[in-house]
């Protein structure tokens, strides 16, 4: 049964509950909106993948729009997966790497950290040896220390003896690697020129950490081991130096392999330009397993809005319901405002929520009426208008007119920057 929420009946519990962050599971705040999103349950299909496979290792991609709810939604994997026997390793990779400046080493590096803390966290009764040797080549190798004594002589002192206790050397060394990468610019390219040789053997050291871990987990009656890479999609898209590649397809298609070489189940977000893109069937033939988690419809293709309370429409207005007080705080007209100009986008939804809030004057009989909804989306149209390039605003009108999205750099940076739904 789950807990009933305390629905906002003030202007300022309105703000705070439309803050647009992702719903853990089990959350009284959660609507499903698979009918309204073409009829195809993420969560279900992402589940299926990984329990119907007979092998311990699968690899899928998940995308969609930044805020159309892909975290919820893997919040929701997880504790189903969880509740299905599987230890599950979530996190949001901009909490551990630098999204902005990222190469596919920092993200294995990553997971290695985040695997061997969940064990260790478990206490998952790892082989000993085996962590002593992964130690001593992340120290030796990629950090350079003479071996690994001196490393652990190192580490211990820059933490202070009474900190570097709590964690094992290895815990202490991965933490320190990680912070460099995501901190520290001469430390970030130093660390990669190091890997860049050595990336088989990287590769080799975590899948060694994976098998050994899942050997461990399913003598103790788990299922097996899944990984979740949240909030790569929030990875710029950018040109590199060449002006040919882009950042994404380095990461996704050049080096697509070695992200697919983890020996476990892993789920990888990555950003919606990227299945817009004349490569995408090289993308399909190294992760074929991929999924798009689509925006709520509340438009038809001839820009006509689907009648007032329809399906799309009707989700919009019980994610609000789920928070607030609607017969409370809105005006009829500025309820079915807010759900229209949200274009079917949860967060943008919540976004004009909360500026229509600080907007709101008619105190009685409710406080959210139509003239504070639309200079909440006057505020949105501003801070589009300065975000987007001179050159995209013909572009968008043809995106208009044709409802196509071309599989250039222009378009896929439009969806990337939620210009385009």
């Amino acid at each position: 049964m789950q807990n009933q929420v305390a629905l906002a009946k003030t202007i300022k519990d309105v703000f705070n509950t439309a803050n647009p962050t992702p719903l853990p599971s089990g959350d009284p705040r959660y609507v499903d909106c698979t009918n309204v999103r073409g009829d195809e349950d993420a969560v279900e299909q992402l589940f299926r993948v990984i329990t119907w496979s007979d092998q311990l290792r699968t690899t899928q991609l998940f995308t969609g729009h930044r805020g159309c709810g892909k975290s919820t939604e893997l919040l929701r994997l997880r504790q189903r997966l969880e509740d299905a026997g599987y230890t599950v390793v979530y996190f949001e990779a901009d909490d551990v790497i630098d999204v902005e400046d990222i190469v596919y080493s920092d993200i294995l590096v990553a997971i290695a950290r985040q695997v061997y803390q969940e064990l260790q966290t478990k206490k998952v009764p790892l082989d000993q040896e085996l962590l002593d040797e992964i130690f001593a080549w992340f120290a030796e190798r990629v950090l350079e220390y003479e071996n690994a004594s001196s490393a652990s002589i190192a580490l211990e002192a820059e933490m202070g003896a009474g900190i570097s206790k709590l964690f094992s050397p290895l815990a202490q060394l991965l933490a320190k690697l990680t912070g460099q990468l995501r901190t520290s610019i001469e430390r970030k390219q130093q660390i990669r020129q190091r890997l860049d040789p050595q990336i088989a053997q990287l590769i080799e050291k975590i899948n060694a950490l994976l098998r050994d871990g899942i050997l461990k987990l399913r003598k103790q009656g788990q299922q097996g081991l899944v990984i979740i890479v949240d909030n790569l999609d929030r990875i710029p898209f950018r040109l590199l130096d060449d002006g040919k590649r882009n950042v994404h397809d380095f990461l996704y298609i050049d080096h697509g392999e070695k992200l697919a070489a983890c020996e476990c189940h892993v789920i990888y977000t990555v950003p919606i330009a990227m299945f817009y893109t004349p490569q995408s069937a090289q993308l399909t033939s190294i992760f074929p397993d991929k999924l798009i988690l689509p925006m709520i419809k509340t438009h038809t293709r001839t820009a006509q809005t689907n009648e007032f309370w329809g399906p799309g429409m009707e989700a919009l207005r019980a994610m609000l319901g789920h928070r607030i007080d609607l017969e409370s705080i809105f005006t009829q007209d500025a309820l079915e405002l807010l759900c229209r100009e949200s274009g079917g986008h949860p967060r943008i939804l919540m976004m004009l929520v909360r500026n229509a809030a600080s907007f709101a004057t008619n105190r009685f009989p409710k406080p959210i009426d139509a003239n504070a909804v639309e200079r909440a989306v006057n505020r949105l149209v501003s801070d589009y208008s300065r975000a987007i390039p001179e050159e995209h605003f013909a572009l968008l009108a043809q995106v208009h007119q044709t409802k196509q999205v071309k599989n250039d750099d222009d378009h896929r940076l439009m969806l990337h920057n939620l210009s385009v739904l």
